[in-house]
């Protein structure tokens, strides 16, 4: 049977694999499924596309299998708080189930998968995969030898942790920006660039989510064991969903400096009110997203609720999941563009250029440290103690899985792209209109 590169049926063989589905239907028919999920997020980038999910779900379980095999997955108002038994646990939560004090389904940063190995499924690693080339870890035959896909890997790893969930990416998200700071990593606009140099020696509380913390952690100790600094002196603060607003943290002083997502969603979260970073200081907005290059987030269900769903409407979650995992990526980073330049123009006409948001990015030489430490975070957590030790095992099986996937395609990956500067610069249409502020006139050939 004839399949494409991620290792789906062609057309003609999926309207073939839809009627069997549709007959074995006939034979196990299940009831319309209302299932009760918890969000954890409503950035814009994050909870909102999990409902399109749901609603897309809907409308194709509906005219596929009809009212009666109808499957909604219905948000629960607000972020629930995890039940206490569960001890901030939401894997333990879900597979506990609704009825036992839990939730039937839950959406979740791919983290919280695993404490110690959920990350690799998350945004993948600093420094690593793309989303594109994550997509052929997880949906391509990429583990033991073209045996399974990473995705079944995921799967195989929590049935024998004896979670009782099963685990379905819905959404994909672009880059993050890499942080707000009262002074620019690299020199930008008349303001000297303090580097990672300047930055592990500066007494600030940051907020940055793991693993780039960590990374950060490694990386100013190595500057400091090598003599290149006297001591560090950055630190960080836990990152807790729901935990507060990062405004509110700047102005009590708490924080003076963080990373948060895309740009999109920093709009719907950190510049929805009458302050906002530029006006408290941090001014300088920081590329590229090194240390979360993509996001892919995930829904878990428990599996009482999904044994009680017919072959076919399992099958049709899965698709669909898949599927939206691709469109709301696409849809997330179309409105990037746009949101990055609202936040660059934000305080621009507020009379006072001193709060004016300037672009700034990690000096190569900063990259090259940072991935250096990343490389020595990753393998030094496979002997972590601190961590359980069955799930540094899964941790180590995971991360050479992927190690091994990244290593059979570095060549291409190395040489495949046009360096971003040269994609369309001067793009000028026949009327002499360009995308940037200035261009070559039509006509003109160097």
């Amino acid at each position: 049977m004839a399949r494409d590169r991620f290792g789906w049926r062609t057309t003609a063989a999926r309207g073939i694999a839809c009627a069997i589905a549709l007959t074995a239907s006939t034979s196990h028919v299940a009831l319309a499924q209302d299932i009760n999920f918890r969000s954890f997020s409503a950035s814009a980038a994050i909870g909102p596309p999990a409902e399109a999910f749901a609603a897309k779900l809907q409308s194709v379980t509906t005219t596929v299998l009809g009212t009666a095999g109808e499957v909604h997955f219905a948000k629960l108002p607000g972020i629930p708080a995890i039940p206490p038994q569960f001890a901030g646990d939401i894997v333990s939560a879900v597979a506990a189930g609704e009825a036992a004090g839990g939730f039937n389904a839950a959406y979740i940063s791919g983290g919280d998968l695993n404490r110690t190995w959920g990350f690799l499924y998350n945004s993948g690693v600093p420094f690593g995969p793309s989303f594109d080339e994550f997509l052929g870890f997880l949906y391509g035959k990429s583990v033991d030898g073209g045996q399974k896909t990473g995705l079944e890997l995921v799967q195989d790893t929590l049935d024998l942790e004896h979670r009782n969930v099963v685990a379905v990416p819905i959404v994909g998200s672009p880059e993050q920006m890499s942080g707000y700071f009262a002074e620019p990593m690299g020199t930008v606009r008349g303001h000297l660039g303090i580097g990672l140099v300047g930055l592990c020696q500066k007494p600030w509380t940051l907020r940055y989510l793991p693993p780039g913390e960590n990374v950060l952690n490694v990386a100013c100790d190595e500057l400091v064991a090598s003599g290149r600094i006297p001591k560090k002196s950055l630190s960080f603060i836990q990152a807790v969903p729901g935990g507060g607003s990062l405004i509110d943290a700047v102005q009590a002083g708490t924080l003076q400096g963080f990373e948060f997502a895309t740009a999109l969603d920093d709009i719907s979260q950190v510049f929805n009110t009458s302050a906002n970073p530029g006006t408290l200081g941090l001014r300088f907005v920081h590329a590229p997203g090194w240390q979360q290059q993509f996001l892919i987030t995930w829904l878990i269900i428990n599996k009482s609720v999904w044994s009680s769903l017919s072959p076919a409407q399992q099958i049709l979650i899965q698709t669909v999941a898949r599927d939206h995992v691709l469109s709301s990526y696409a849809d997330n980073l179309r409105q990037q563009g746009a949101a990055l330049d609202l936040i660059l123009g934000i305080n621009r006409h507020d009379g006072e250029r001193s709060d004016n948001m300037v672009l700034s990015r990690w000096p190569i030489r900063d990259q090259v440290r940072l991935r250096n430490a990343t490389i020595k975070f990753l393998n030094a957590r496979a002997v972590d103690a601190a961590l359980p030790a069955a799930d540094r095992a899964d941790y180590a099986r995971i991360l050479e899985a992927l190690r091994l996937y990244v290593r059979a395609n570095d060549h291409f990956w190395d040489h495949r792209q046009v360096h971003p500067m040269l994609r369309f610069e001067d793009w000028a249409n026949s009327a002499g209109e360009c995308w940037e502020a200035t261009c070559e006139p039509p006509g003109h050939h160097p």
